[in-house]
């Protein structure tokens, strides 16, 4: 059989095997665990999602909130652009429109009378952040991806998140990321839904 017929021969049974880009249409839930933020282990939960309005814009939005002995929110929405580097990896960034509120109970205890007070201190903020990464899809059933954000404002600062995800059913994924946000360390684990 000469070569001109088993190279295409070849390319025809592995191209199932090798998925298209990465999909920008999709929603996904976790839970997050940060263990040391602050010096306090906080737990909670992330959505997020994203929507192709056409074949290179999208849509973005998501949302974070944590407790423990501080309870934080963080609420993203906005616009993003992707470029397709080659049929499974794509570089893309955004603008966003960014809501943090950050509350810490504060409590002091009067040794000499016997009693505790508490309070609750809150600051919360409203401001542009600017968000891109690059997202390859590895395998037809394993995308890896890197991403960071920067958060503008009184409450700025810088993230950067790992992220990978698992195709568990036709089109829904299992999602474990890694995520750096403003000097604290956490792991989300949850599911992906594409449509």
């Amino acid at each position: 059989m000469s070569s001109r017929f088993v190279v295409p021969f070849l390319a025809c049974l592995a191209a199932p095997v090798w998925a298209q880009g990465p999909s920008f249409s999709f929603a996904e839930a976790g839970v997050a665990l940060y263990p040391n933020f602050e010096s306090e282990t906080l737990l909670g939960a992330q959505v997020r999602g994203s929507q192709t309005l056409a074949p290179e814009w999208f849509m973005l939005g998501g949302l974070k909130a944590l407790t423990g002995d501080i309870d934080v929110t963080a609420i993203h929405g906005g616009g993003g652009y992707r470029y397709a580097m080659d049929h499974r990896t794509d570089v893309w960034g955004g603008l966003t429109l960014e809501y943090q509120e950050v509350q810490v109970e504060r409590c002091v205890t009067n040794t000499f009378q016997g009693t505790k007070s508490c309070s609750d201190a809150s600051t919360d903020d409203v401001a542009p952040g600017l968000r891109g990464g690059i997202r390859r899809q590895l395998h037809r059933d394993l995308e890896i991806g890197a991403s960071a954000r920067y958060i503008s404002g009184d409450m700025d600062y810088l993230g950067v998140t790992g992220t990978a995800r698992y195709s568990w059913q036709r089109n829904v994924s299992v999602l474990a990321q890694a995520d750096y946000y403003d000097g604290n360390v956490g792991i989300i684990g949850g599911l992906t839904m594409h449509f």
